[in-house]
């Protein structure tokens, strides 16, 4: 199962030392080794940071380790694949616009029956990779659209 970092707060924070520790647990201390991400909001967009490779041994993390973007919404993600191949376009966090900005998606576990159920179409938004995640991402997405141009 995956592993997941987020943090929200009332002002911009540097999270190097919660991203190092969560990044010697892609690959180094454990089993996380098939691809990390991380978001940091910006206003109404997102600097997303993603590689389907261990996060341990990854340069970009050590990137952002010596460069600290600060945030006060980041959003990581360390991955075991359970679904999909290990791409980038399995890597999450996922992002996508709607309504002029960028929401940003990471989940950890199994959704069984997120691909079969009608009420779950991913309407316009369309998943890149083959993850459940994605899909329900993309679902979630296609629902907030709809109620929003019905006054939901």
């Amino acid at each position: 199962m995956c592993e997941l970092f987020a943090l929200s707060a009332s002002a911009p924070v540097d999270v190097r030392l919660s991203l190092g520790e969560l990044a010697r647990h892609g690959g180094e201390t454990g089993i996380h080794a098939d691809g990390w991400g991380v978001a940091f909001l910006q206003g109404f967009d997102a600097q997303i940071f993603r590689e389907p490779s261990a996060a341990a041994k990854s340069p970009w993390v050590d990137c952002l380790r010596a460069y600290p973007l600060r945030s006060d919404t980041v959003v990581s993600h360390i991955r075991h694949a359970t679904q999909g191949a290990n791409s980038l376009a399995n890597t999450q966090p996922f992002a996508r616009e709607l309504g002029g900005r960028m929401h940003v998606f990471a989940h950890n576990g199994d959704l069984p029956g997120v691909f079969t159920s009608a009420s779950l179409d991913p309407g316009r938004f369309r998943p890149v990779g083959q993850t459940d995640s994605e899909h329900a991402f993309c679902a979630l997405l296609s629902w907030i659209r709809s109620s929003a141009t019905r006054g939901v």
